[in-house]
């Protein structure tokens, strides 16, 4: 089999595994794949893409979404982010960059995603577009329901395909970093929180990961490096939020999104517990700052 065809063979087989819907858009034809992958891989097609694009002007919207939009972001972001189309539905999107060239992005989503009720805004994004909101409620809730760590996994899985098979570890997916004989274990947690901060992690969950006592890890971390979990886990989240409210125009609840919080509102209160200042006005302050 050639590349082309085996990047098919790969999509078909995970969407199959984890029901995530899985679009590949082979943006310089790097890979060879747009042909083939037109003929053998449907991509956004799915009952509710599928009616999203017999709307007036759906078609353009979906086409402005994931080829102007998704791909301006990819470029922001150079790492796996999570991506809301113009009808409120998220996705991530795996950008595949070699050097600083952006070859390709891979969206994995067309579901609904566990805590995230986008109901509210599909309805009104359908009716916006001409369509039956009701109906489009329906299809909604066909789509299968996911949680936002079985996105990151899947994404991590195709990260590493593209990587093996013509990337040589230039993608930029968060690696999985387990302990070693010469790692102690508070470094090893540390560099797992660091690699996989949007995953939905905790003390409990990192105890489960590490095989060990809930109370032994969170003693352990705290004594080598001085602070608890839980307070380390929402360190590397809101610096990794400033850099981004500093650097990109994502919108807030986006970046709350990709750095592990779901919910934007809590994202915004342990924001100003750390920093002082909402998201928002951070993002103003540093806008302020560069003008001056």
């Amino acid at each position: 089999m050639n590349i082309a065809s085996d990047i098919t063979v790969l999509i078909n087989a995970i969407r199959d595994l984890s029901n995530a819907g899985i679009c590949y858009y082979d943006l310089n034809n790097f890979f060879h794949y747009n042909e083939w992958g037109i003929k053998n891989n449907r991509g956004h097609y799915c009952s509710f893409c599928e009616n999203v694009r017999a709307l007036p002007g759906g078609r353009e919207s979906c086409e402005k979404s994931d080829k102007k939009e998704a791909v301006h972001l990819a470029m922001q972001y150079k790492e796996p982010f999570f991506f809301e189309c113009h009808m409120g539905m998220r996705e991530l999107v795996i950008p595949l960059l070699l050097e600083n060239e952006l070859l390709g992005i891979i969206f994995v989503g067309q579901c609904r995603i566990q805590g995230d009720n986008r109901y509210n805004i599909v309805q009104k994004n359908a009716q916006r577009l001409g369509g039956d909101g009701d109906k489009m409620l329906q299809l909604y809730e066909q789509l299968p329901l996911l949680s936002q760590d079985d996105l990151l996994n899947v994404g991590k899985i195709l990260s590493k395909f593209f990587d093996a098979k013509v990337l040589s570890n230039r993608l930029l997916a968060p690696e999985i970093l387990t302990a070693d004989s010469g790692s102690s274990l508070a470094y090893s947690i540390k560099d797992y929180i660091d690699a996989n901060y949007s995953y939905n992690i905790s003390p409990k969950s990192l105890a489960e990961k590490f095989f060990i006592n809930a109370s032994y890890a969170s003693r352990c971390f705290s004594q080598k490096h001085g602070i608890t979990l839980t307070e380390y886990i929402h360190k590397v989240r809101i610096d990794r939020a400033r850099i981004l409210l500093q650097s990109t125009n994502v919108p807030v609840n986006n970046i709350a999104l990709n750095v592990g919080y779901i919910d934007a509102n809590y994202f915004s209160r342990i924001f100003k517990k750390q920093v002082g200042i909402t998201p928002q006005g951070y993002r103003k302050m540093y806008q302020n700052i560069s003008k001056a």
